[in-house]
């Protein structure tokens, strides 16, 4: 059965969403409620925001679970004449007369009028044991949405680029205790660099990866292996002089870990369609228009500032404003 509705009878729609997160759920709900024929494709409603362990000031609450937030999401989009395809997930766009066909890796095809991609940003895991099973009790992908949960404890940042370094920053501003492991030396703007060598709360560790996260109920620790040789350590490269302070078959202390291993492009499933920057996120005008006219993107998949709840769903109303208007003008 369709989470939104009765099973999805028809294949062809003024308006296929792409995404079920907060974006894709409200351009959805903006879409459906001016009349068009809406449906959202999706591996799963709710997106990153189903896998928090609590979400701050969203707009009518302070304090509230993801799991109650996107509930609430489910709750409201099933009040709307919304189709929805969930548990698929998009292989390709393909441009027709008419607009555009959306196939999926199930097999499902639908055309569409208009598209309007709210795909979010689907992080790279790490793919070791302990990571599923502690996301949102601990481990996190993002550090702009998470870091003030973790405030003075100790946490542990995973990743080689520059937002591995931010989120290192940002969380050491909030007097946490940080390690910063790396398979090789951080690449990021000299500045960053010299931020982080200089931040007495930032430990860096390079020459090292993580083989296992720790904990029943919450993170606890987390096991790192020397890149060359594979054996565990608990202690890697000093920043500032490069010995070696490793101690075999123990693990770093942490209560939080965010991984910062970039995310999934949309690229993958656009086949070029839209224009992208350097990291792979959807350039769009303040009408969440993208490069192709009748593709609208919203929420973390655009190159938008601030990768917050409140703000993607507040763009995923924009974006299917804008279709609307489109739409009308023929």
């Amino acid at each position: 059965m369709c989470p939104c509705g009765d099973t999805p009878e028809k294949d062809t729609y003024d308006i296929v969403v792409i995404g079920g997160g907060p974006a894709g759920l409200s351009a959805a709900i903006y879409s459906a409620r001016q009349g068009w024929s809406t449906a959202v494709v999706a591996g799963a409603l709710g997106g990153q925001a189903a896998w928090a362990g609590k979400i701050e000031n969203y707009l009518g609450w302070q304090l509230v679970t993801g799991a109650e937030l996107v509930e609430r999401f489910r709750e409201h989009v099933s009040r709307f004449d919304v189709d929805c395809y969930e548990g698929q997930l998009v292989n390709a766009i393909v441009p027709t007369d008419a607009g555009f066909d959306v196939f999926t890796r199930e097999g499902t095809t639908l055309h569409a009028t208009v598209i309007i991609l709210a795909a979010g940003r689907a992080p790279n895991r790490l793919s070791v044991p302990g990571e599923k099973e502690l996301v949102g009790h601990g481990v996190s992908y993002c550090a702009t949405c998470d870091a003030a949960f973790f405030k003075g404890k100790r946490v542990v940042v995973i990743g080689p680029g520059e937002s591995a370094c931010d989120a290192a920053l940002q969380l050491a501003k909030l007097d946490a205790a940080v390690t910063l492991v790396s398979e090789r030396e951080p690449r990021a703007h000299e500045a960053v660099l010299a931020k982080v060598a200089a931040e007495p709360r930032i430990t860096l560790r390079t020459g090292a990866k993580v083989v296992r996260i720790e904990g029943t109920d919450r993170v606890e620790g987390v096991v790192i292996a020397d890149v060359a040789t594979g054996a565990d350590k608990t202690a890697g490269a000093d920043k500032t002089t490069g010995a070696d302070k490793t101690r075999a078959g123990e693990t770093i202390p942490a209560e939080g870990v965010f991984v910062e291993l970039g995310s999934i492009s949309v690229a993958e499933f656009t086949g070029g369609l839209v224009e992208t920057n350097d990291n792979g996120e959807v350039l769009v005008n303040r009408r969440c228009a993208t490069s192709r006219p009748g593709i609208y993107a919203a929420g973390d998949v655009t190159d938008g500032l601030g990768k917050q709840v409140i703000i993607a769903a507040g763009e995923g109303a924009r974006a299917a404003v804008a279709a609307d208007q489109d739409l009308k003008r023929g």
